[in-house]
């Protein structure tokens, strides 16, 4: 599902297809940004803001606020009023006037989807897989996009878009790939590190041969171009410059996926090695030119079936390795999961907030820099510290199943379950982190007499991980590769989501921080592998 917000008519579009992969979409015209004060006298009616630009100078505009009563509280159960303001860009000038604020940092695509979007439609996406090729620096042409490589999931089938010197034009290739754009109207533009590169290029080349970039988008809108020039383009790893149109860099999503698999540090994030180690292929390399430097400045004239052929290699190599891992299917059922813009499935702060929102019964305040706090974190056990390196023989090995989860869970660690009296589920922050005997104490205690949000989350999510493993498995045995991919893609969604947790709360000057959570994770945690450890050795 594509959300984006439309700056011209000021609107919200939703973009989806039918089980017949025809073409559906919503428009929501009528929803407001807001956040949330304490009740107050006196209210301001309208702020000053700088986001309108006149060419490309900010100009003082007046936003109006409307405000409105109801039955919302924050943590501490006070009575909070909605605030609603003019436009999305207001977020930080709408919230100066107050001193506090609650959820006050949500940007209004995901503030839409908690508030009314109940469902993720089923449906398989049309994904374009591509590569571009563009002429070097010192090259006479330099800059020039020579090649573009397209693989398209829907018709299984490739395409090469490239032009000569002879025949044909770089604006008359571009015009051919816009059009196709615009006909076959692809849901997801697939690349590697596509956003830090090739978009950028692309929008660049457009303008440079008078198309007008914003062609490629559906709602004729695209991030950072206007009617004039456009200066330098910078899109971060998730941004969605195309309105309407997903971009996913697959190197991003490959890397997360190798270190979910916990695989340690991506040895190399080259397209080259990621698809040596998951499909067994390498990129073409039988140019007559070996230095790679060399054949980007003169393969596209002197060798240029090669050239050409490397460019289609590498879109058709996109399309394999997320066949065979599942990586934009992976992204996608995070969205199904927590129910968010797609931009929001990337950052564990974006998807556990968005979870704990749907769910909690208060609002969490504003994130804002607070001083830092310092609290001990994992323990690392150092067999060379511990005197057993050498050979040793009938080695076993044990690891602890989503073990911050688990703590988690089983001392009832959330932000309203904490405890000003003694209870059962105690955790000594103080827990060392070798394997020194414990001598200073600071308890932090929690209810018993309710589950709290943060546990009641893993106690949902935990069984939910466990039946899209057991569809996983079904699916392996019947050979079914399609439902396979789904299944292990909404297994794995479920298991970032829960490792998110933490994150959540341990993220310095974020609304849902709490140095007492993130310290009582940690501190069980060391005390389960200390625990753990010491078994061990008593047993051998």
């Amino acid at each position: 599902m594509i959300i984006t917000w439309i700056d011209k008519d000021k609107s919200i579009k939703i973009r989806w297809r039918d089980e017949n992969r025809e073409r559906k979409e919503k428009v929501i015209s009528n929803f407001k940004p807001y956040f949330f004060i304490r009740s107050i006298d006196n209210q301001p009616a309208t702020y000053k803001t700088k986001h309108h630009m006149v060419g490309s100078k900010p100009v003082d505009q007046t936003g109006f606020y409307e405000y409105k009563k109801g039955d919302w509280r924050n943590l501490e159960g006070y009575n909070l009023t909605k605030v609603f303001y003019t436009h999305p860009k207001d977020m930080r000038d709408a919230r100066k006037p107050f001193e506090n604020t609650w959820e006050g940092d949500v940007p209004i695509l995901r503030r839409y989807c908690v508030d009314e979007l109940d469902k993720v439609p089923e449906y398989e996406m049309r994904k374009w897989y591509w590569d571009m090729e563009w002429l070097p620096n010192g090259h006479k042409d330099e800059g020039a996009i020579t090649a573009i490589g397209v693989y398209d999931n829907y018709t299984n089938k490739s395409k090469l878009y490239t032009w000569s010197y002879e025949d044909k034009s770089e604006k008359e290739m571009l015009e051919e790939f816009v059009k196709d754009i615009q006909e076959q109207d692809p849901d997801m533009l697939i690349a590697w590190w596509g956003l830090k590169s090739d978009v950028p290029k692309l929008i660049e080349r457009l303008f440079e041969n008078g198309i007008d970039p914003r062609k490629l988008s559906p709602y004729k809108e695209v991030k950072q171009v206007g009617f004039n020039a456009i200066g330098k383009l910078n899109f971060s790893n998730i941004e969605q410059p195309i309105k309407g149109r997903l971009c996913l860099n697959l190197d991003l999503a490959f890397e997360r996926q190798w270190n979910d698999a916990q695989r340690g540090t991506l040895p190399s994030a080259s397209l080259d090695y990621c698809a040596s180690v998951s499909v067994g292929e390498t990129k073409k390399k039988d140019s007559k030119f070996t230095d790679r430097n060399e054949f980007f400045m003169k393969a596209w004239e002197e060798d240029t079936q090669n050239y050409l052929e490397y460019c289609m290699q590498d879109a058709e190599l996109l399309y394999k390795i997320d066949e065979e891992m599942g990586l934009s299917e992976g992204v996608l059922a995070i969205q199904k999961l927590i129910k968010a813009p797609f931009e929001d499935c990337f950052f564990v702060s974006h998807m556990g907030s968005t979870y704990f929102m749907r769910n909690a019964y208060w609002k969490a305040p504003t994130g804002k820099k607070t001083e830092k706090k310092e609290y001990d974190g994992a323990l690392i056990y150092d067999p060379l510290d511990q005197e057993t390196n050498g050979l040793h023989l009938n080695v076993a090995a044990f690891d602890f199943a989503s073990l911050y989860p688990s703590c988690i869970l089983a001392r009832n660690i959330s932000w309203e379950t904490k405890s000003e009296t003694e209870t059962d589920f105690a955790v000594n922050l103080k827990i060392p982190r070798d394997f020194s005997d414990v001598t200073v104490e600071d308890w932090k205690y929690y209810r018993t007499d309710k589950l709290g949000l943060l546990p009641n989350a893993i106690a949902t999510l935990k069984p939910l991980r466990k039946e899209y493993k057991l569809k996983m498995l079904e699916a392996l045995q019947e050979g079914n590769k399609k439902e396979y991919v789904k299944w292990n893609s909404m297994q794995m969604a479920t298991k970032r989501l829960l490792a998110s947790f933490y994150g959540v709360v341990a993220l310095q000057g974020f609304g849902w921080y709490d140095v007492d959570l993130a310290a009582s994770i940690t501190a069980s945690a060391r005390e389960a592998i200390r625990e753990a450890a010491f078994k061990v050795r008593e047993l051998t």
